[in-house]
């Protein structure tokens, strides 16, 4: 093995020609870099030679793209020499000839002044070195450490090293991280710690294992979650000796949870090859996180199982209420008769009581007759007890399904003494004895718990109307149900938990965080409070004299004002249809197998050189390009290995291997993201953008089955049939889907907008975001502007988003206006609780806990809260503001519906894509797999979007650099969001070169019309 295949992998191919590579510039580019200003063009004319001053003005344009610099041969930069010569030095006839190296580092030393840059050298060193250590505190991932360190030579002004140097200090760093743990972890594991973590790795199939640990509950059914249960408890010691020690041992949670992810990708074979202290790290993290998981489960299950019945409960008592007031309204004519008949003059007093009751009988038979008196001369039924008598119906099914969920959570609450959670514990001892709760004296029930209008239904009284007992089945599910509440509302939560936790506890300390913190661009935390409300309240006031004076004026043609009604009735902004001429250029294309789509996609970007082994440490050989291709095309079109090995000419061991070493998450978004880089690239992707000042994204969900049902699939009878699905929720820019993840179909996507903006790792970074009405809640404007981001969701039913603007300061002055303020923020609640609310801002920015679960709880919990309060305040601020752009701007609206038509038509694509393999699903055995088949799939709708902008590129430079303003505009109104011209399904034929994609040829005889 030489010395180079010992070093560590820390870029991929098309990561290490970004940094390192000759700069490749397009027309764009060169006008961008080869535009020199006076200075630097005075540094280029002061060299005495004109080969000299040509090699300077390269090197500079070089350096202002990658801030290094390059030694190169005259032949591989004869365009940018071409285009340098034609601008500044016309006419002069150019011999090429090599520089000296004198004059090769005079240049760099005088450029570096210039730009007002420091050369590396070793005394930067231990500077790096600092700073490696500092990140790999964040994030030990090699990619994300080189990021770090090249933004922070950046943000110093000094030239980075070459790639062996970073290769080998971030593999010191490395290493001297893992000797760190690994000296902390001999310290703190005992003997009995070590054989716990030895005994996961015992390879059989019984729970002890880590394998069958790793396995994920299909629902919430009564044997899963009875497995749930096993695997928990079986994990609590493991689970405890972490949670002590992972604080000790200063472990972010980033790296939590890729060392987690570790113990899960790996197999036990592979974990037992491992160094002891290495494994042991990875099954704590792996014992501390799947814990935390199952607790949610729990929960999980607790919920849907506690809604069921709550459902069923009130479904079936407003069925029987109904059915016993019919019964009423049938009995009434006969009850009427029968009282009549003391009032008829034609029977005498005389008459035989036996004679009246055959009449009575002939009236209503007898039976009918007794059930009937009987009923009236009862209390009439409410609606409240039919419930209560459902509930004891019901109460062998709660039994079975709740106790024992309820039984095995442990709760906490906010409030000191909880009545409810003293009720539970009374009753978690009650039943440890194999009691009923019936068997128990009254006194020992907490009072607080049974409110006064509900004694007579929870309680069972004596003979002398005193309280005797509690109602079993009832107080059980009456507990139950308070408890289920109090978790919606944050008064009670579960430590030891990843998504319901307590909220303070979720948030972050801002005095620990500083220097975290300073690092991080959040506009919300650089400016004073009463800066940014004084701007946003004199903008607000602006809108609202501008509104109204347009409106009284007539100038709004896309609103017209209803006098009588005083209502506003709006018209839809028309946003051109340019499906039938992108159709009818893409049906001049020639057709193009997938597999040749994708070849060629990689030989441009190499997107596959990112889908690396998990541990990169000696893994030099890259995969077999045509295995990656079939595997990644077997997941995202619903294949399946053993369908696609079928179909192609691919064995499925091959897949298969291929499929368990290489497809991770971490790696398909890598692959992904240097596919939307390259798009970004693309002479065509500016052109997609709606104007200089802002660059829209777009959020969504689409709806997805299930091949096998998972916890977060969940059942849904307008989307999924009988079946179970979930929703991909996709960020969209400029046709490129930069970033995307599966969430619950029950989940509101809503919760999810900040998340996925912010986890965007691609170099395209929206600066507006659009969604549909499902993209609001009560705090994502107010959030998304705290981060610098504009958020603008395409409204719909206007009136009803009018009621929603608000005034900043007095109401009365906008009495006479036309439409007038719904109420006046409350500013003070924002400017009491600014450092609460950016303690918010903060952990959001650190990315310390799911994003959405944060926003979640905000939006949902019920409990009085000044901080949420004085958010929701703020939301009302940015929204109004928002809304009166939204409604004065009809450029703006058309704007907003070209973004969110965008993503429709992605959604068209992966649908087309998913159902090559039959129906519209995510194949996938657990929630990950689903996740992989989901994240291949964008993967191959980013390949094609990259194809269609390669050809409509190339189009665009046949029409020479200035294209007529016609040809442009048709250009631009052709979407790469297509898949008309490429053969998704048959057999597939991965072995061999395939058909050569030529661009030139293809765009040759296209003319547009």
């Amino acid at each position: 093995m030489t010395e180079n295949n010992k070093r560590l992998t820390i870029l991929s191919d098309a990561e290490r020609f970004a940094l390192y590579g000759l700069p490749d510039f397009d027309d764009g580019q060169r006008q961008q870099y080869l535009s020199f200003s006076e200075c630097e063009l005075g540094l280029v004319m002061s060299r005495q030679s004109l080969h000299a001053q040509v090699h300077c003005a390269l090197q500079i344009g070089y350096f202002k793209a990658k801030y290094a610099f390059f030694s190169f041969f005259w032949e591989e930069t004869e365009e940018d020499c071409a285009f340098i010569l034609t601008r500044y030095f016309h006419g002069q006839a150019f011999a090429p000839q090599p520089v000296t190296e004198y004059e090769h580092y005079v240049q760099r030393t005088a450029i570096l002044g210039l730009f007002d840059y420091r050369p590396w050298s070793a005394e930067f060193l231990l500077l790096l070195a600092e700073r490696a250590a500092q990140v790999v505190h964040r994030d030990v991932t090699p990619g994300f450490i080189v990021a770090e360190l090249v933004a922070f030579l950046h943000e110093q002004k000094i030239v980075r090293p070459g790639h062996t140097t970073l290769q080998t200090l971030i593999s010191d760093t490395l290493t001297t991280e893992r000797n760190r743990l690994s000296d902390l972890l001999d310290n703190l594991l005992d003997e009995p710690a070590k054989e716990a973590l030895q005994q996961l790795l015992v390879h059989d199939d019984t729970l002890l294992g880590l394998a069958a640990l790793k396995q994920d509950a299909k629902d919430f059914g009564y044997r899963q979650m009875v497995s749930e249960r096993k695997k928990r408890t079986l994990l609590e010691p493991l689970y405890q000796t972490a949670k002590a020690m992972l604080p000790i041992l200063s472990i972010s949670r980033q790296n939590l949870n890729y060392y987690a992810s570790l113990a899960n990708f790996y197999t036990i074979y592979d974990l037992r090859r491992l160094r002891p202290k290495q494994t042991y790290l990875y099954l704590l993290c792996f014992a501390w996180q799947r814990y935390r998981q199952l607790t949610d489960n729990l929960m999980d299950a607790m919920d849907y199982h506690m809604k069921q019945l709550e459902d069923e409960t009130k479904i079936r008592a407003k069925k029987r209420f109904f059915l016993l007031q019919s019964t009423r309204r049938q009995e009434s004519p006969g009850v009427g008769r029968l009282l009549l008949m003391y009032v008829d003059d034609n029977l005498a007093d005389t008459t035989p009581f036996g004679s009246i009751r055959e009449s009575a009988f002939t009236i209503m038979p007898k039976d009918e007759l007794r059930l009937t008196g009987q009923r009236l001369c009862g209390a009439p039924v409410n609606k409240l007890e039919l419930r209560w008598q459902i509930v004891e119906e019901l109460a062998e099914r709660a039994r079975h399904h709740l106790r024992s969920l309820y039984v095995t959570l442990n709760f906490s609450s906010t409030v000191p003494d909880n009545p409810w959670l003293v009720a539970l514990g009374w009753m978690k001892g009650v039943f440890s004895k194999q009691q009923r709760l019936a068997q128990r004296p009254l006194s020992e029930c907490p009072a607080a718990t049974i409110p006064k209008r509900l004694r007579p239904y929870l309680l069972e009284f004596d003979v002398k109307g005193n309280a005797s007992g509690v109602r079993a089945d009832r107080y059980e599910f009456w507990v139950y149900r308070q408890i289920r509440k109090r978790c919606k509302s944050g008064e009670v939560y579960l430590d030891d938990s990843v998504q319901h936790r307590s909220l303070s506890d979720e948030l972050v300390s801002l005095e620990e965080k500083a220097a975290a913190l300073g690092q991080l661009d959040i506009p919300w935390l650089r400016q004073p409070i009463e800066t940014q409300i004084n701007a946003l309240t004199e903008e607000l006031h602006r809108l609202w004299l501008a509104f109204d004076k347009d409106l009284r004026q007539g100038k709004l043609k896309n609103l017209e004002y209803d006098s009588q009604t005083k209502t506003l009735v709006w018209r839809r902004p028309k946003v051109g249809d340019d499906e039938a001429k992108q159709d009818a250029f893409y049906g001049k294309l020639s057709f193009r197998d997938i597999a040749d789509v994708l070849r060629f996609v990689n030989e441009q970007c190499h997107f596959l050189s990112a889908l690396t082994p998990l541990q990169p440490r000696y893994a030099k050989q890259v995969a077999d390009t045509d295995s990656l291709m079939a595997v990644i095309m077997a997941q995202a079109m619903n294949h399946g290995n053993l369908t696609m090995a079928q179909t192609s000419d691919i064995p499925y061991h091959v897949l298969d291997a291929t499929y368990l070493q290489y497809l991770r998450l971490a790696s398909l978004q890598a692959a992904n993201d240097v596919i939307s880089n390259a798009t970004a690239d693309l002479a065509i992707f500016p052109h997609y953008s709606f104007g200089l000042e802002a660059l829209y994204g777009s959020v969504d969900g689409q709806k997805f089955g299930v091949e096998r049902p998972t916890v977060k699939a969940r059942f849904s009878r307008k989307y999924f049939g009988r079946g179970k699905g979930v929703v991909a929720y996709t960020l969209l820019c400029n046709h490129v889907p930069l970033q995307g993840w599966l969430i619950g179909a029950h989940e509101l996507e809503g919760h999810h907008v900040f998340d996925l903006w912010y986890h965007n790792t691609s170099d395209i970074v929206p600066t507006v975001i659009t969604g549909d009405m499902h993209s609001i809640n009560k705090a994502n404007f107010a959030i998304l502007h705290c981060f610098g981001l504009r958020f603008e969701p395409r409204l719909t039913r206007l009136h009803e988003q009018i009621q929603q603007i608000y005034c900043a300061g007095d109401p009365a002055r906008y009495e006479k206006f036309l439409i007038q303020p719904t109420g006046q923020v409350d500013l003070q609640a924002v400017i009491n609780e600014k450092s609460n609310i950016d303690q918010i801002v903060a952990t959001l920015g650190l990315k310390e806990m799911s994003q959405g679960t944060l926003i979640r709880k905000l939006c949902t919990y019920t409990q009085p809260n000044p901080t949420r309060y004085a958010l929701f305040e703020f939301d009302k601020l940015i929204r109004s503001t928002y809304t009166l752009r939204y409604a004065r701007d009809p450029q703006l609206q058309r704007n907003i519906h070209r973004s969110q038509n965008r993503i429709e038509s992605y959604h068209q694509m992966r649908s087309a894509i998913a159902q090559v393999g039959g129906k519209k699903e995510l194949t996938g055995r657990t929630d990950i797999e689903v996740e992989i088949s989901n994240q291949c799939a964008r993967l191959v709708a980013n390949a094609i979007i990259y194809y269609n902008s390669a050809i409509l590129s190339r189009l665009l430079a046949k029409y020479g650099a200035n294209p007529s303003h016609r040809v442009l505009s048709l250009i631009k109104k052709i979407s790469p969001v297509a898949w008309r011209h490429i053969h998704m399904g048959g057999h597939y034929t991965f072995r061999g070169e395939g058909k050569a994609v030529d661009l030139d040829a293809l765009v040759a005889d296209l003319l547009l019309e």
